[in-house]
């Protein structure tokens, strides 16, 4: 028997419950909701789909014996890094990670800094925002930090991403991509969520100065010098300087100064010829820029790599495959 049949018989005493007008700020969240569910763009929270319909029949159960003032509100467990990084994944960096708990608040709402994790030239932040109650906040909304590390900006680009756990609590990933690497085992980073929407100043920017160690990372990081030239078809030279291992992604360093484009990238081939797109990627001709391309899951102690270039639309650019380890 369907459990909406079922439903159809529940018999419920509304009589000890108090109605209450709802605001306009909450009748515009509801509206908004309401408008999401129809839209036909795809939501960027995919990762909260999984078990949704067996969050969907605890809470229906609960709401026969709970109030929904208090449904609206309750807490739900927020996310972690290793679901930003990659959602399909059984991951654990538990390791490498470094728990904060700090909470600061402005007009604009409470924000709590959960995890920080350092990678090879890569930041890794976690929180969760409660907007204030005149604050229009969704999905689309992003929050942008600053970082300085170890009292210097090493900021080259800054990812992210808002995912909705309930009306009032979202969680905020962001990924930051460094100019150098970090040396030292005992990490000092002043993080500073000073931008709303990429163009936004914000007048009291949420703050925190934390500790973060990076010794087991760095412990199990490996580097594999290739200093490579290679011709691309078009007669254009590439410079592969390093690949980086760790236990949380793979990096591929390269010089671009010596080709007209920059659309060039490098995917990884396994050994038995299956390629790995990478995941990220920042690409400059210019003299002294650093293009890389950033891979994840890729176990460097159980297959041989190799290098084959490609530009973004799939094309491969060289006949040469380099090999990494």
């Amino acid at each position: 028997m369907s459990i909406f049949k079922d439903l159809n018989d529940v018999k419920l005493d509304l009589s000890e419950f108090e109605e209450v007008p709802l605001s306009k700020q909450a009748q515009k969240r509801i509206l908004k909701k309401v408008k999401k569910k129809i839209s036909l763009r795809e939501p960027k929270q995919k990762w909260l789909g999984v078990g949704l319909a067996s969050v969907a029949v605890c809470v229906l159960s609960l709401s026969l014996t709970i109030d929904k003032g208090t449904i609206a509100s309750m807490p739900f467990v927020g996310g972690v890094i290793e679901k930003y990084i990659n959602s399909d994944e059984n991951l654990d960096y538990s390791a490498y990670k470094t728990a904060i708990g700090e909470t600061a608040e402005n007009e604009l709402g409470k924000l709590t800094l959960n995890e920080v994790m350092m990678d090879d030239r890569q930041l890794f932040l976690s929180a969760t925002f409660e907007p204030a109650d005149h604050v229009d906040f969704d999905y689309q909304t992003h929050i942008t930090p600053k970082v300085k590390i170890n009292g210097k900006m090493y900021t080259v680009t800054t990812g992210g991403q808002s995912v909705e756990l309930n009306n009032n609590m979202f969680m905020i990933y962001n990924d930051i991509d460094l100019e150098h690497p970090i040396k030292t085992e005992n990490v000092q980073i002043e993080i500073s969520y000073d931008t709303w929407n990429f163009d936004t100043k914000i007048e009291q920017p949420w703050t925190f100065n934390v500790t973060v160690s990076q010794a087991k990372l760095l412990e199990e990081k490996k580097v594999f010098e290739i200093n490579k030239t290679i011709t691309l078809n078009n007669g254009e030279n590439v410079t592969i300087q390093k690949v980086v291992t760790t236990p949380i992604s793979t990096t591929v360093y390269y010089d671009l100064s010596q080709s007209k484009s920059e659309d060039i990238y490098f995917k990884i081939q396994s050994k038995d010829g299956k390629l790995e797109p990478y995941s990220s990627a920042f690409t400059s001709n210019q003299l002294g820029d650093v293009s890389f391309v950033r891979f994840y899951g890729l176990k460097f102690e159980q297959t041989k790599y190799f290098l084959v270039a490609y530009d973004s639309k799939g094309y491969q650019l060289s006949k040469a495959s380099i090999p990494i380890n």
